[in-house]
Parts: C-alpha cells; sequence; structure tokens
C-alpha cells in the first residue's frame, strides 16, 4: 500500500513540473544552482554568428522589470555590435532560471536582438565570466568603444 502511494506521488510531481534532478551544478562562474534546466551550449562559431552584439562589459547596474532584468554594462571592448560604451542587455527570468549577470562583474556577453530591437541573453547563451572566457583567444583583439 505504502509503494503504491509513493509512486502515485512521484506521479504528481512529475506531471506537475517537480522533477527531481542530480543535475546541481554552477554555471558559467554564477554562484547559483541549475536544478536539471539543460540546453545545448553553442559552438563559438554558432554564438558569434546568431549574436549581433559581443563585447566585455562590467555590469554597472541594473533594473528589475517584471520579469526581465536590465543591465547596464560599461563596454571594454568589442568584436561585433555594442561600438558605443555602454549598452543594455535583457535577460527573461523564470522560476527555473535567473540571470547570470551581478553587478561589478565582468563578462563576455554573446547577445541577441529581440523583435523590438533590444540586445537580449538568455539561458542557452554562451555569455560567462571574462575571467574564465576561452573564447578570447579566438575572437583576437577587440575594438575600443567610442
Amino acid at each position: 500500500m505504502k509503494i503504491r502511494f509513493f509512486i502515485a506521488l512521484a506521479a504528481v510531481f512529475s506531471v506537475i513540473g517537480f522533477g527531481f534532478s542530480s543535475d546541481f551544478q554552477t554555471t558559467n562562474g554564477a554562484n547559483r544552482v541549475n536544478f536539471g534546466s539543460k540546453c545545448a551550449m553553442p559552438t563559438f562559431q554558432a554564438a558569434y554568428r546568431g549574436s549581433k552584439a559581443v563585447f566585455i562589459g562590467e555590469v554597472v547596474g541594473e533594473v528589475k522589470d517584471g520579469d526581465t532584468r536590465i543591465f547596464d554594462f560599461k563596454v571594454e571592448k568589442y568584436w561585433k555590435g555594442a561600438n558605443t560604451k555602454r549598452v543594455r542587455v535583457y535577460v527573461y527570468e523564470t522560476a527555473r532560471y535567473r540571470a547570470r549577470f551581478e553587478e561589478g562583474g565582468r563578462y563576455l556577453v554573446y547577445a541577441g536582438m529581440d523583435a523590438e530591437g533590444r540586445l537580449r541573453d538568455g539561458r542557452c547563451s554562451r555569455s560567462r565570466d571574462a575571467e574564465v572566457a576561452e573564447d578570447l583567444q579566438k575572437l583576437g583583439k577587440g575594438k575600443i568603444p567610442r
């Protein structure tokens, strides 16, 4: 009888989305836990091709607007799209995903563009802490924003 109860309970949790996972790992140097949300990390080439902006920048401010956090970056150098000293990147957050950026942190950002023309980053992005970004060698020297 107890076995049936536990099987039924597990089925209910599974149906309503409370799956259990052993995938407890931090992502890209951020101090948070990834509870089973998996995605395919794009290759360097795919991430670069699919981005509207690729840059290294420091988060100098952030604002929360509903389910979206908006990060203000001071751009140090760029390879694509972010040719100004400041850019904004929008990140949609859910119960399972929080933005990886933190104020004061330096990041290599691969940002796409949304329908409103705003730079966006998300869960399956190649963006990461600038200090551990092996992509820097592939990107080369970069340009200084105006």
